[in-house]
């Protein structure tokens, strides 16, 4: 387990690096969206570092108000405009969930992903800060 885990770090730190290096848009950095496909009132904010580790924040707001909160973090990896995260922590609590995402646009502060298998598809803008809007402008 530990082994590779840290071949999933080197491997994304690579991705990384190579990417930023050749002048293309980059995941490293933070980024908000204000819902997800399947629960509009969910905003959040995920930060892709450059070794590899990720940390991201749900907030679900209802009347102007936070109802819900959830954090985790993981690595992350992307290649061949393939985003792939494994998240270890949810919440305090040890936890192994695999995604994948094809990514379908990478700019230098848009993101739009598509979840594999089943389609849904996040989009998301860079922020310069790890940081929720009130509710009542943010979902």
């Amino acid at each position: 387990m530990r082994k590779t885990l840290a071949v999933l770090v080197l491997t994304a730190l690579m991705s990384a690096v190579s990417a930023y290096a050749s002048g293309e848009p980059s995941l490293v950095g933070i980024w908000y969206s204000a819902g997800q496909p399947d629960e509009p009132n969910v905003m959040s904010l995920i930060e892709f570092m450059a070794d590899g580790t990720f940390r991201e924040e749900f907030r679900k707001c209802e009347n102007a108000m936070v109802v819900g909160y959830q954090f985790q973090s993981g690595t992350w990896s992307a290649e061949n405009g393939v985003e792939h995260t494994l998240t270890v922590m949810i919440n305090g609590e040890a936890s192994k969930v695999e995604d994948t995402y094809h990514i379908e646009l990478l700019t230098d502060t848009q993101r739009r992903i598509r979840l594999q298998p089943q389609g849904y598809v996040f989009s998301s803008l860079k922020v310069s800060e790890f940081t929720f809007p009130d509710c009542a402008s943010g979902a």
